[in-house]
């Protein structure tokens, strides 16, 4: 099946309909009929449902599984070019993340920064988004390596490469009135509180609370870290959030350790099982298992 069949099918998807993808790519509406009835046959299914009197389509179960990998398809001859391109030693090309929500920003001082100083000619992708469309990023081929706060989705297509123990803090405004003193914090102390979580947490504090058979006050169940912070700022509840070591929330924040809460928290450098990596993307790691403090989980010469 030839490639522009995918980058065409593609065009139809994201426009929305025939119509409005023939006037983008320039191709006329019976072509690329003629195109879309192609892939169904050679898939031997469906894959678009149009209604009479619509102007949108509608994807199968099939449809949205081409869709998708179309995306991958395509992404890989855009990645072929351009490492062709920019030539095998990896001082040029596009490094495409996807970070976690709330996370970009500490992700490109620590480590872009620090990368584009040595490698002035490479520039960057940041997709952020919550683990669903993380997972879907990384597997449709927008992003090639993710920077997740939590376990992803189908774990067994992902593979670790790097990954930082976290801990799930609880966070004050400096002068709340919630923190009453210095003793140590427990998750009773907590489920007394109103309390704010990231999406991240929320789940793993609800069995911590649920094991002890303490019903917490949820105020809000928030998306972002960010998000999930600002209540904190304004004192109307208390955030639960993950944090790395030596990680400085807010100037107006004190983080707390709950005494009482163990879990296996980790930030988490991922790739596509299986799916090699691009050049540029083979140094950045290499870059990384020199300069963060990251427990590494493969060999890198192995990339």
């Amino acid at each position: 099946m030839e490639i522009d069949n995918y980058r065409n099918f593609l065009a139809i998807v994201e426009a929305g309909s025939m119509t409005a993808a023939s006037e983008y790519i320039h191709i006329a509406q019976p072509a690329l009929s003629k195109q879309v009835k192609s892939l169904e046959n050679y898939f031997g299914t469906k894959l678009i449902i149009t209604t009479r009197g619509s102007k949108h389509l509608i994807l199968t179960d099939a449809g949205r599984i081409l869709y998708h990998k179309a995306k991958y398809i395509c992404s890989l001859e855009d990645m072929a070019k351009n490492e062709i391109g920019d030539i095998s030693d990896g001082s040029k090309g596009t490094l495409r993340f996807t970070v976690a929500n709330s996370r970009a920003e500490v992700f490109i001082k620590t480590c872009l920064e620090p990368f584009h100083r040595l490698f002035p000619l490479i520039n960057y992708e940041i997709h952020e988004g919550g683990i669903t469309e993380q997972s879907q990023q990384l597997l449709s081929g927008i992003a090639e390596l993710g920077i997740l706060s939590v376990p992803p989705i189908h774990q067994n297509d992902f593979e670790v490469l790097f990954r930082r123990k976290e801990k799930i803090v609880a966070v004050f405004s400096t002068n709340s009135r919630f923190l009453k003193d210095d003793a140590p914090l427990t998750l009773k102390d907590l489920s007394t509180m109103p309390l704010c979580f990231s999406t991240g947490c929320h789940l793993m504090m609800a069995r911590a609370f649920s094991e002890r058979s303490l019903k917490p006050q949820i105020l809000s169940i928030c998306t972002t870290r960010s998000a999930a912070l600002r209540w904190a700022v304004d004192d109307c509840g208390v955030s639960i959030v993950p944090k790395e070591p030596r990680e400085i929330l807010g100037k107006n924040l004190v983080a707390r350790d709950i005494d009482d809460l163990d879990t296996d928290l980790y930030k988490t450098v991922v790739r596509v099982k299986g799916r090699p990596l691009s050049v540029v993307s083979k140094k950045f790691m290499q870059f990384y298992s020199d300069v963060r403090n990251s427990e590494r989980m493969i060999n890198i010469k192995d990339l």
